[in-house]
Order: structure tokens, then C-alpha cells, then sequence
């Protein structure tokens, strides 16, 4: 039984031996080895290699050809042999050997380096297999390395065997590039190692020659030619050699190297910083000294010393690699950063020191380490105190670093950010994988922060990103103030396989320091924004927003692409002082495109519609174009900035105020800035230089005016003056010398007729002195001193305001205390009483306070003449700035307070006033006392704010509460208007309670009165028995009745007048008029009858309409000439500037500037006299346009009159008109003609132009020459006979002619004080029996005038005059020496 199990065995060991022979014997056929071929070339690795062959010739277990021979990646072939032989055994792999004894091909080609797909590998894989190679020869006759590779077409020639087994290594390799056209060549390669321990043998010899250009240097990027030599002497007991190498004749290695029985020693010097750059070098340069030492033996080394030294680092190093199993065995490695400076300019530190071990698989080690400093800084922010360890573990594919860290102080932030980061704690994982080094849980904890960063860093692609989460409150940004920040942050994996950050960050102002930031934003302001960091090293932040009182941005967006330098942003936001803002960003730093428009920005200058675009490159420069406009006018700019190698920026025009600016700074190597900048334009001319004073800036200038303007509104005009100085920008503060010398500097009704200021500054001392005169609204004359010291400031100050002379009583000394500045009290002393001044200033704000004692009211007369005012004001008035609102409280007493008007003063009344403003809100109180009997108090209240980025806005939206209660003399009241020249007298009640708002207030109470009487100086205006009855109703004064006496006449009125500012003040009034008489005075008298409406409303604004008719007018023409008191016309206050033309009313003000609709008629009786000139007129006229601008259109015709000149007589032609066509007011289009009769001769005046260039020519019946009839008229004769005295008179009857006449007007005077209504002097006339008469007549009706004429010599005439029509009237005349007549008078004006 068991022969046959052992004969079953054995035949079937038989069969499968013979089967085995049978298929190695098949596969050496042509079917077989092109079954080899087809399963090789469907055979494919893991990483996507592929191995193509067309066809097997010869034996596949000897030699053989393989003809088609590709190596293949996913994108195709790289490596091409169109033919290669191959004579090997395979067989001998069963016995651990690799036996080749021949390896040939005439050519083989390198397309390209492979592309294949990442593949895990095995960790444990050993580096040095344990398997025997033996290549008995190997030859390559042509290797063709493409561009490609190297971007150059190399051709290698390679020849050699090899032959390594346990206890030998036998190689030989010699490799040559050729050198042919359009080939790179030149390297030389020549290799012999022969070592045989059981044979006692080593001989060791290589050496390489890589010239520039070749194989080596194109691989490589070397740039230098590269010499390479190894060899020594001696055997395997005892070898000693050398290792040197060069770079372009340049040392880069001398090694001696020795060997005993498989120990080895290497020790000298290398230079590898003559190959490197950048921190690299820098940390190896100038020498690195090399001491390793270490035995070799059965593919271990153990390295007992690897010493490696340079003057910026050290490293040591000892442990075991098995390059059998590919482990580490306990190597550990230390080191020190001997000059941090090495690895980045800004680097410096103290005991940088990193320790290491390695344990374990070479591809999956475990690390343990350790990094300590005792200081490191970047620039000026550093870290002390530092020490990290963890223990690392490296997988396949990764690698874990877990970070424990402490950090005992941050350095150099601000001194918030120093407290968020004292003891500091850092504990977290690192994550390291194909290049990159992530993390998503280091925990940042300090006593103030609590955090989490997230970090990713690409350092294949120079990409660092990184983000915190958590929350940091109270932070404190020097500048702009405190904040609270919280962020949110995830790490997310992209489509690629990359990884990428996203979260979001929301911060909110807790207190802003920053007045301009402040101001800008009208309070705290909350920012919000999505950030993300992707794989691709796309930086987005989309949902950007700023909310704040008074600036609000939604939607902005921002991109960076690190990858290309490409950038792109769009913010687009409102702000409420500056209005719509925008900004548009779109290109790379070396090619960007920047639009940033502004609807209204204040940069201290408050500019409108700014457009300003940026474009340009670091490389060429950015250039610069702004425009807009401003209150001076419209500017522009053109800059061209360069910031390489410096920053210069170049003015190619600029233009800002009608002054053209043009020039070129740029910085120097010290540091400050250099170039000139010229101005030109509008009368000013100038340079300002800059330059270097050492290491310091310094600023000259020199700047000229003459008939300088500065367009603004009104605009600054200077006659002449000069303004030149330097100054030098110092770290303790500026020197300043400075020189001013202007003349007639006028703005407005500002007029300096001269200011001379100098100025000397240097350390902190120097002195100041100004001196000025000039007008506004009335005369000034100021002087000041100043001496300046450190820590103390003397002033001195004495002027004269309008006549009132002013005066410190001793200098004024403010002196420094700590931080702050103190102003000692000091009295200011005027003729009316003294004031005590004192105050301090500091980063608290400003504090001060004026105390008065019995100051005489009537000062403000300087300022405001006419007023008159009379009275003592005492008390104290302290304001204090510093918080959101400035305190101010207010105590006055006001004792005896009166007002003076033509004839009358106010009965004196004693006031008390005490206010307060704080951050609370503000409240007043008043009480008014007549004999000591209170007759009005007052109450108010404006308490809590409202919103508003203004003070002015908080309090108009604030909630309103209080009262009022008066019942004494409306002089009080009217006191408080400001208006002078004008009165208001008379008992008035007035009683009221306040409610709502500032800008929208609820008022209900009364106010009456049955006799007040109002008169205006100017126009001898009265308005007497003054009834009012009006009643207050939410934010409305309804009129009830309102009726007055003006001279034989009444003026009724009725409407309601709103208080409302939100609203606009609607106003709704209604009068009439009834031959009230509104002037009475020398030179003005009329009389109006008919309505007139006042109303104003958003949707229609303010306006006047009204239907007028004039009964009767007086209007003397009186040119101020010696006969009158000079009188300066166009005076108005300072404090209430003239209003440009055409300007609106604003929104919620009060109306200025009222539109109008008037019509104004009279069919007769408006009386112009003066000058020669007594004529009566008729009108029709309409008044449009604004009060400021008014248009009227219409005409003055001629009713009757005479004009005397020379002592003649002229009768105006009822024809005669003046055309006012809704032009200049004062320059109408004349037509006037008059004409006598004088020695048979009819002479003619005819005016014609307009009144401002009025055209006079002279005609007559029979037609002679104007100046023979100017002589004619003046001496009854013609101009060839005049005498030179005569001549004399008719040069001064032409200055006549021209208006030089006038002065005093008796006739005027006799006329005003008799009441009638013409009163004329009238020549002789000897036909009629008269001598020289006097003529006065009176208007019985509207159509009927009646004139008496008589002489000294008993002549008495009587005339009447009848009109008809206005063409047509009957004129009938009765004399007393028996003449009459009646006649028909017709005339037409054509």
C-alpha cells in the first residue's frame, strides 16, 4: 500500500516537473515569448507605469532582443529604445543574485520625466536590498536626454559594469556628453571603486567635470562650471583620501577621508554657500566645518559623530540608520541658531537651541523634540521665554506634530496687545502631508485670549494662510480706540485635495479715540465679513459691512489670487457727512487700475464729487488723477508716484484754487524728502523747497501776493504781501522761522488792511508776534506777543473794536503741568468793565471759565452798532470739553437791562439767567423783574439726545419740555431779536408750554397785546395801537387778528407761522393794506394800499405775492455830497453774511432767501425831486426773482414835471420812461426828454442808455451843433463868442450836467413841512407878465391837480388840469392881470 502511495507520488512530482519543462520550454518559442509580450504590455503598476515591447528575438533565459522598447505613463511614453540587448540569467534570482552579463543599445531617448500617480509606499522597504547585482557590461552608445528635461538637448555616452555581493563592491562607469550643434555638452564622468575586505583591497577614484551649459549645470541650475574629485591610497585596513570639489575655480569642499576596517572619518571644510542662495546660504556661509565619523558593515551605519559648524549654526548629530531594515535607531539631533539673522533680515533672537530623536522606520518615524529661546524677535515684535516640545508621529502619508508651547512675553505691540499676550499657551496638532503643514486646533490661551488658529502653509507653493476663532474683548488699537472681536473659522478640504479656510469676523468699537474716525463714522461701528482662503491660493472676503451713525457699507467684496497677483475689490458705501463713497480695485501690484469716488469728503478742505484714479506698477510708477470740486473752485491733480528705488512723486499739473502747483520730491538716502514745488495763479507765486537738514526734513518757502483771489464764497481777495520762512522737522518738535507781510485782505465784510506776523521756533522756544487792522462791520486793531519756553507761555494782547479799547490787565501765563496745559487767571480790561479768564487744556479736553462784574452792556454796541442796549451784566460762565457733549454752565444776572430807540427808552427791567449743557442734556432758566416785581420767567428743557453725528443734531432731535410766562414791555423780548435801528415798545403778554422736539416743537399758550407800537429809524416808518391776538397750537403761532394804525391808514393781517424746523417753518400770512403810510422820512414818504401773502412750505418754498397800489410817494434824490453826512452804504453784521445769489433755502431752516411775485401800481402822484428835478410819474410794475436777486420788469412813465439846469427851466415830455426788463435793478433803459426855449431857439435834453451809462445829447429847432446849444442855453449866444470867464461857467455847467449838483433842498424841506404835494421854482416870463414865481400844487383827486403860481410882484395865476384819459386831458388856466384859456391836451407816446 504504501509503494503505491509513494509511486503515486512521485508520478505525479513527475508530471508537474515535466509540465514545468514543458511551459519554460514553451515560453522560449516564438508563441511564447509573444504570449510574454502580450501580457507584459497589458501588465500595468499601481503608479501607472506601463512597459511596452513589439516583438522578443533570441531566448528569453539568455540573450535576446527586445525590439520596440517603451516605458509609459499615464500621458504616454518618456522613454524610448528602438532596439536594446539583453544577455542575462534569470535563473540566478532563485539564488538572491541579479546576473547580467551584457546590457546594450545603440540608442535610447528621455523624452521627458515620468508623471505618475502618487502611490503609498512601503516604509519598512530597505534602502540597500539584500540581494547580489552583477552587470558584466553595460553600454549605451547614444542616450538622448530632450529639452524637456533640462530645456536643452543633451546626448550621453555611457559605459560600464558592476558587480556588489556581501563583503564586495566592484564598479566602473564612464559617461561623456557630446558636444554637437544644437547640442549641449561637455560633462565627463569617470568612476573605479574596487573594495574587497577578505582581500584586504579598496581603491576608490572618481571624478566629474560639468562645464556651463552641459548635463550637470542644465539639471542642476548651477550657472558655474562644477569640478568634482575623490581618491586616496592604501588598502582596506588602513585608506586615506581626499574629496574636493570646485565651482567655477571656487573652493567648494576639501574632505580628508579615511577608512580602517570599515570605520570612516570625514573631516574639513565646505562651502556650499558659492552654490546656494537666499537663507540657505546664508546659514552655511562662509565655512561649514564637517566632522562625521561612523561605521559601516552589513548595510547599518552607526554614526558615532556628525559635527556640522558655520558662523550662523551648529548641528551635532549620533545614532544608528539601517539601511537593511530602513530604521532609525535612536539618532538624535541638536542644534543652535548661532545668527538668527541667517534665515530673515528682520530675525534676531538669543539661545535659539532644537533637539530631536528618531525612532523607528525611516518613512514612518517617531520624533520626539524640543525648541526653546530665550528671545526672538521679528523686527520689533518678539517673543521671550520660548519653549515647545511634543512628539511626533510620521505615518505613511503624514505626518502628526502634536505642539505644546509657552511663551513668557510678547514684545514691541501696542500695550493692549501686550497684555492679550503675556504667558502665553499654546497646545494643539500639527499636520504634515504632500507638502503641506496644517492645523485646525492650536489653542491660544493667554489671561485675556482664548482662541483657536487654524494654519495652512503650502510650501510647494508659497502659500501661508492662516485664521483665529474666538473671541477677544477689550482690545485696545493705539489711534482708533478699544474693540471687541470675535471671529469664526473652519479648515475644509477642496475638490482637489488641497485644503482651504472659511469662516467669518465680526468686530464692534467699544470707545473710538480717533477724532477724525469718529467723526467720519458718527459713533461705534460694527464690522462684519466672510472670509475665504481655498486650495487654489484664492483669498476672497465676500458680505463685507460697516454699520455706524454716520457711514454704512453693504456687499463689499474683495479678491487675491496669490497664484497670479491678481486683485480685485468693490466697496461701495454712504456716509452721512461725506455722502455716497466708492472704491474699485482691479489688477496685480505691477499693473493695478484704482477708482475711489467721493461724493462730499472733508479732508479739511470740504471737496464734492472727488474722482480719483490709480494706475499703474511697482515697476514703472503709479500715476495719480484727481478731480472735483471745492468752495474755492473746481481742482485737479496729476501725479506720477514711484516707490523703487525710493519713493519720488512727481506734480505734473495741479490745480486748487485757480493756483497751479508743479514740481518733483523724492526721498533721499538719509531719510527725508527733497525737490521743489512751484505755485502760480490767481496772484499768487511761490516755491516751497524741500531738503535734508542731516538726518531731518526741512521745508523753505517763499510765496508772493499781488491782487491775489481765492474763489470762494465770498472770495478772499489780498492786495499784495509776502509770506517766506523755513522750517526743520526735529523729533523734539519743529523750528520754525517765518515772516508775514499781507495787505487788503478782504472776505466778506472782512477787511485787513494789514497783518504783520513773525514767527521763531526752535526746541521748544521761541517767540511769536502779530499785529492787524482792519473792518468788519466796524474797526479793529489787534496786537499780540507771545514768548514760548518748554514747559511756560507769556502773551500780552491790546486792540481797539470800534472805538472800544481792550486790553490784558497783565500777561497772560500758561504754564505746563504734567500732560496738561494751565492759563493762570488772567483779566482782559475794556472801558466798560473787566473779565477774568482762566482754563486749562490736556488730553482731558478743554476747561475754562469767564467771570463778569457789572460788565456795561452797552459794549455790544461795538459789535452790533444801533442796537442800544444799556445795562450791567455780572456772573461766571465755565465750558469744558473732553466727553461726547462739552459742559457749559451759564449764571448771569443782568441788572437795569434797557433799550434805547429815537426818543424813547425801554422802562429798566433786571434779568437772571441761569443754563447748563452737559452730557445730561441742556436746560435754561430766566426770570425778568420790574421793580422788583418778576413780569416773565422762562423754562427749558432739552433731555435725553437724540441721535445726530452733530452736537447741533443731538440737540435739535432731543425731547423738548418747559415754558414761558411774560407780561411786561416788548422791549425785552425784542432785545433778544439783535435787529437794530429798529424798535418794538408796549406792554405784551405771552404765555406758553413746550413740548416734542427741538426740530419739531408743540407749543400751546397765548400771546396779546392791544398797544404796541413799532418804528424802523431808517424809513421813518411808525406803526402805532399795534392789536395782536395770537394763539399757540402744537408747532403753530395762529394770528387770530393782528391790526395797526400807520399813519392815516390801517395794516391788518392774519395766518399762522410754524415752528416747526423739521417741517421747513410753513408759514401761511395774509395782510392788507389800506393807505397805510410804511415811510415817512426826508428822502422817502409813501402810502400803499392792497394785499400781500407770505407763505412758505416744502413743496412750494418760500414766497411773497402781493397786489399793491400806491396813492401817493415822495422819493428826493440827495447825493451825498458836503451838504449831507457821509453814510457807508453795504455795512451789514458779520455775524449774518450776505447770501450768494440764487441760493435755496435749505431743508429745515429757516427761509432767507424769499421768492417773489409783487405787483406794483400807481396811475399818478409818485414825486421824484432833487438834483433840478421836480416830476411826477406813473408806474406799473411786477417784482419777481429772490429778495437776494430780484427781477423787475415794468415801466416809470412821465406824468408832468420840470428839470432846471443853468438856471433854466425844461418841461419833461410826457413821453418820457424808465424800462426796468428784469435786469440789474439799479440799471434800467431811460428815454426821457425835456425841453425850453431860449432866443428863438427850441433846445431839447434827450437821456437815453441806461442809468448806469446813460447817453445825454442835446437837439434843437432850428438844428444847431450840442455845444452851440449848450451855449445857447447857458449865455444866450453862440459858442464863438464866449469870454474865457463864460468859458469858465460852461465847464461848470457841463461838471452839473454830470451830477456834481445838489446838497441841501429847501424846496424839499418847505414841501415836507406844508404837506402839499409840488412845490417849484418857475422862471420869468415876459409874454405872460410874470417874473421869477413860485409854484405849488395839489392833487384834489386821482384826475384832478390843481397849481397856484405867483411872483413878488402880485402875478397870481391859477391852473387846472383835468385827465380825461391817459392820452387826453383839458388844461385851463386863469392869471390876474386878465389872461385866460382852456386847451385840449393829446398826447401819444409812439
Amino acid at each position: 500500500m504504501l509503494r503505491k502511495v509513494a509511486r503515486g507520488i512521485a508520478i505525479a512530482l513527475a508530471s508537474l516537473v515535466l509540465l514545468l519543462a514543458l511551459a519554460l520550454w514553451f515560453i522560449d518559442t516564438a508563441p511564447g515569448r509573444a504570449f510574454v509580450v502580450r501580457q507584459l504590455n497589458a501588465f500595468s503598476t499601481q503608479s501607472g507605469m506601463v512597459f511596452h515591447v513589439d516583438r522578443i528575438d533570441g531566448s528569453l533565459y539568455g540573450r535576446m532582443r527586445l525590439i520596440g522598447f517603451e516605458v509609459r505613463d499615464p500621458r504616454g511614453a518618456f522613454l524610448v529604445a528602438p532596439t536594446a540587448s539583453l544577455d542575462w540569467r534569470p535563473f540566478a534570482y532563485a539564488r538572491g543574485r541579479i546576473d547580467v552579463r551584457s546590457l546594450e543599445s545603440p540608442e535610447v531617448r528621455l523624452l521627458r520625466m515620468p508623471q505618475l500617480k502618487p502611490t503609498p509606499s512601503d516604509p519598512n522597504a530597505p534602502l540597500l536590498p539584500d540581494i547580489d547585482l552583477s552587470i558584466g557590461k553595460l553600454k549605451v552608445d547614444r542616450l538622448v536626454v530632450e529639452r524637456p528635461i533640462t530645456g536643452r538637448r543633451h546626448i550621453v555616452r555611457i559605459a560600464g559594469a558592476a558587480d556588489i555581493a556581501d563583503g564586495r563592491a566592484r564598479i566602473t562607469a564612464d559617461a561623456d556628453t557630446l558636444v554637437a550643434p544644437q547640442v549641449a555638452g561637455g560633462d565627463r564622468l569617470r568612476l573605479r571603486l574596487d573594495a574587497v575586505p577578505e582581500q584586504n583591497r579598496l581603491f576608490l577614484d572618481v571624478k566629474l567635470a560639468a562645464p556651463v551649459g552641459g548635463l550637470v549645470d542644465s539639471y542642476a541650475k548651477l550657472g558655474k562650471p562644477l569640478a568634482l574629485s575623490v581618491g586616496g591610497s592604501g588598502d582596506w585596513a588602513s585608506w586615506a583620501g581626499r574629496a574636493r570639489a570646485t565651482l567655477a575655480g571656487a573652493p567648494l569642499a576639501d574632505l580628508a577621508v579615511t577608512a580602517r576596517q570599515g570605520s570612516f572619518t570625514v573631516r574639513g571644510d565646505a562651502r556650499p554657500g558659492v552654490a546656494l542662495t537666499g537663507p540657505a546660504a546664508r546659514l552655511v556661509e562662509p565655512v561649514l566645518a564637517l566632522d562625521i565619523a561612523g561605521t559601516l558593515g552589513e548595510r547599518k551605519v552607526q554614526f558615532s559623530r556628525i559635527a556640522a559648524r558655520s558662523a550662523a549654526a551648529e548641528v551635532q548629530a549620533a545614532g544608528l540608520v539601517d539601511l537593511g531594515t530602513s530604521q532609525f535607531g535612536g539618532f538624535r539631533v541638536e542644534g543652535r541658531l548661532l545668527r538668527p539673522g541667517a534665515i530673515a533680515d528682520n530675525l534676531t533672537g538669543r539661545n535659539l537651541a532644537f533637539a530631536a530623536t528618531l525612532d523607528g522606520p525611516m518613512a514612518t518615524p517617531v520624533v520626539q523634540y524640543r525648541l526653546s529661546a530665550a528671545a526672538l524677535a521679528f523686527g520689533t515684535t518678539g517673543v521671550e521665554g520660548v519653549e515647545a516640545s511634543g512628539r511626533a508621529v510620521i505615518d505613511a502619508d503624514r505626518i502628526r506634530i502634536p505642539v505644546a508651547a509657552r511663551v513668557r512675553r510678547i514684545t514691541g505691540l501696542n500695550a493692549a496687545a501686550g497684555g492679550l499676550l503675556e504667558n502665553v499657551a499654546v497646545n494643539g496638532d500639527l499636520a504634515y502631508s504632500a507638502g503641506r503643514l496644517i492645523s485646525d486646533n492650536l489653542r491660544i490661551r493667554s489671561s485675556r485670549i482664548d482662541a483657536t488658529a487654524i494654519v495652512v502653509a503650502d510650501f510647494g507653493k508659497g502659500r501661508y494662510t492662516g485664521a483665529l476663532k474666538g473671541r477677544v474683548n477689550d482690545y485696545r488699537i493705539d489711534g482708533i480706540g478699544r474693540i471687541a472681536l470675535q471671529t469664526d473659522a473652519e479648515l475644509f478640504a477642496g475638490p482637489r485635495g488641497g485644503f482651504g479656510i472659511r469662516g467669518w469676523v465680526r468686530a464692534n468699537t467699544r470707545t473710538l479715540d480717533n477724532e477724525s474716525v469718529r467723526t467720519f463714522l458718527g459713533g461705534n461701528a460694527q464690522v462684519y465679513a466672510d472670509f475665504l482662503f481655498d486650495e487654489n491660493g484664492v483669498a476672497s472676503v465676500r458680505r463685507l459691512s460697516v454699520t455706524a451713525p454716520g457711514f454704512r457699507l453693504n456687499g463689499g467684496t474683495a479678491r487675491y489670487d496669490t497664484a497670479t497677483g491678481r486683485l480685485a475689490a468693490n466697496l461701495i458705501g454712504v456716509s452721512r457727512a461725506y455722502g455716497p463713497i466708492s472704491v474699485v480695485a482691479a489688477g496685480t501690484l505691477d499693473n493695478l487700475r484704482v477708482n475711489l469716488k467721493a461724493a462730499r469728503p472733508n479732508v479739511g478742505v470740504p471737496l464734492t464729487d472727488v474722482d480719483v484714479e490709480l494706475v499703474g506698477g511697482s515697476a514703472r510708477g503709479y500715476q495719480v488723477r484727481a478731480r472735483g470740486g471745492s468752495p474755492y473752485g473746481p481742482f485737479s491733480a496729476d501725479l506720477l508716484v514711484r516707490t523703487s528705488p525710493r519713493i519720488s512723486v512727481d506734480i505734473r499739473d495741479g490745480r486748487f484754487a485757480g493756483i497751479s502747483f508743479r514740481g518733483s520730491v523724492a526721498a533721499t538716502a538719509a531719510g527725508p524728502y527733497a525737490g521743489a514745488v512751484t505755485l502760480a495763479g490767481s496772484g499768487l507765486n511761490g516755491r516751497v523747497r524741500l531738503g535734508a537738514a542731516g538726518r531731518y526734513q526741512r521745508a523753505d518757502f517763499d510765496l508772493t501776493a499781488a491782487a491775489a483771489r481765492i474763489p470762494m464764497q465770498p472770495p478772499i481777495t489780498v492786495g499784495s504781501g509776502t509770506i517766506r520762512g523755513s522750517a526743520i522737522l526735529y523729533p523734539a518738535g519743529p523750528a520754525v522761522i517765518a515772516d508775514a507781510n499781507l495787505r487788503d485782505i478782504r472776505h466778506g465784510t472782512l477787511l485787513v488792511s494789514g497783518l504783520r506776523a513773525k514767527v521763531n521756533f526752535t526746541n521748544g522756544r521761541g517767540t511769536v508776534q502779530m499785529a492787524a487792522a482792519g473792518e468788519s462791520g466796524v474797526p479793529f486793531s489787534v496786537q499780540a506777543q507771545a514768548a514760548l519756553t518748554p514747559g511756560r507761555v507769556v502773551a500780552n494782547l491790546r486792540g481797539v473794536v470800534n472805538d472800544v479799547a481792550f486790553r490784558l490787565a497783565q500777561p497772560a501765563i500758561a504754564t505746563k503741568q504734567g500732560a496738561d496745559w494751565l492759563l493762570a487767571p488772567t483779566l482782559l480790561v475794556v472801558p466798560q468793565g473787566q473779565v477774568r479768564l482762566a482754563g486749562r487744556y490736556g488730553a482731558a479736553g478743554i476747561s475754562g471759565r469767564a467771570d463778569l462784574d457789572g460788565m456795561d452792556l452797552a459794549i455790544v454796541e461795538a459789535f452790533v452798532p444801533g442796537l442800544g442796549v444799556g445795562g450791567k451784566v455780572s456772573g461766571g460762565i465755565t465750558v469744558a470739553t473732553g466727553g461726547n457733549v462739552p459742559t457749559v454752565d451759564a449764571r448771569l444776572t443782568i441788572a437795569n437791562l434797557t433799550r434805547t430807540a429815537a426818543y424813547v427808552v425801554s422802562q429798566p427791567v433786571d434779568v437772571a439767567l441761569l443754563a447748563r449743557l452737559s452730557d445730561a442734556g441742556g436746560e435754561a432758566r430766566a426770570v425778568v423783574r420790574r421793580n422788583g416785581v418778576a413780569v416773565g420767567r422762562l423754562q427749558a428743557r432739552l433731555a435725553p439726545f437724540g441721535a445726530g453725528a452733530s452736537l447741533s443734531q443731538r440737540l435739535l432731535s432731543a425731547p423738548l419740555a418747559g415754558g414761558i410766562r411774560y407780561n411786561g414791555p416788548a422791549e425785552v423780548l425784542w432785545t433778544l431779536t439783535g435787529i437794530a435801528g429798529q424798535t418794538v415798545t408796549g406792554p405784551v403778554a405771552v404765555a406758553a408750554d413746550f413740548g416734542g422736539r427741538a426740530d419739531r416743537p408743540t407749543l400751546t399758550g397765548v400771546v396779546r397785546s392791544s398797544t404796541l407800537r413799532y418804528e424802523n429809524q431808517a424809513y421813518g416808518t411808525v406803526l402805532s395801537n399795534i392789536a395782536i391776538d395770537g394763539r399757540f397750537t402744537q408747532s403753530r403761532l395762529e394770528i387770530a387778528s393782528l391790526t395797526a394804525r400807520a399813519g392815516r391808514g390801517s395794516v391788518t393781517a392774519q395766518g399762522s407761522v410754524g415752528l416747526d424746523a423739521a417741517s421747513g417753518f410753513p408759514i401761511d400770512l395774509r395782510a392788507t393794506l389800506d393807505d397805510a403810510q410804511l415811510a415817512r422820512s426826508d428822502a422817502l414818504a409813501a402810502t400803499v394800499s392792497g394785499t400781500v401773502a407770505v407763505s412758505n412750505s416744502r413743496a412750494n418754498g418760500a414766497l411773497i405775492r402781493g397786489d399793491l397800489r400806491i396813492p401817493e410817494a415822495r422819493y428826493e434824490i440827495i447825493r451825498q455830497g458836503a451838504a449831507e453826512v457821509p453814510e457807508l452804504t453795504g455795512v451789514r453784521r458779520k455775524t449774518t453774511p450776505k447770501p450768494r445769489p440764487g441760493s435755496a433755502t435749505g431743508t429745515g431752516t429757516v427761509p432767507s432767501n424769499w421768492k417773489l411775485d409783487i405787483r406794483v401800481r400807481a396811475d399818478n402822484r409818485i414825486y421824484v425831486s432833487g438834483m433840478g428835478l421836480e416830476a411826477e410819474w406813473a408806474t406799473d410794475l411786477r417784482v419777481g426773482g429772490t429778495a437776494t436777486t430780484p427781477r423787475v420788469t415794468g415801466k416809470l412813465e412821465v406824468v408832468r414835471g420840470t428839470y432846471s439846469f443853468a438856471g433854466r427851466r425844461f418841461d419833461l415830455a410826457n413821453t418820457g420812461e424808465v424800462t426796468f426788463d428784469g435786469g440789474v435793478l439799479t440799471n434800467p433803459q431811460l428815454n426821457i426828454s425835456a425841453t425850453t426855449s431860449v432866443e428863438g431857439v427850441t433846445a431839447t435834453i434827450n437821456i437815453g442808455g441806461r442809468a448806469q451809462n446813460p447817453q445825454i445829447t442835446f437837439t434843437s429847432t432850428p438844428t444847431l451843433p450840442q455845444d452851440e446849444v449848450l451855449s445857447r442855453l447857458l449865455f444866450g449866444q453862440s459858442v464863438t463868442n464866449l469870454s474865457p470867464t463864460q468859458a469858465l461857467q460852461l465847464a461848470a455847467a457841463l461838471n452839473s450836467l454830470r451830477g456834481s449838483g445838489g446838497g441841501l433842498n429847501p424846496l424839499g424841506k418847505l414841501r415836507s413841512a406844508t404837506g402839499i404835494d409840488r412845490l417849484r421854482i418857475l422862471g420869468a416870463d415876459k409874454t405872460a407878465g410874470r417874473g421869477t414865481a413860485l409854484a405849488a400844487g395839489q392833487y384834489i383827486s386821482n384826475d384832478i391837480y390843481v397849481e397856484i403860481i405867483t411872483d413878488a410882484r402880485g402875478f397870481t395865476a391859477t391852473q387846472l388840469e383835468i385827465a380825461l384819459s391817459k392820452s387826453l386831458s383839458l388844461l385851463s388856466s386863469v392869471s390876474s392881470f386878465g389872461g385866460q384859456s382852456v386847451n385840449l391836451k393829446y398826447g401819444k407816446d409812439y
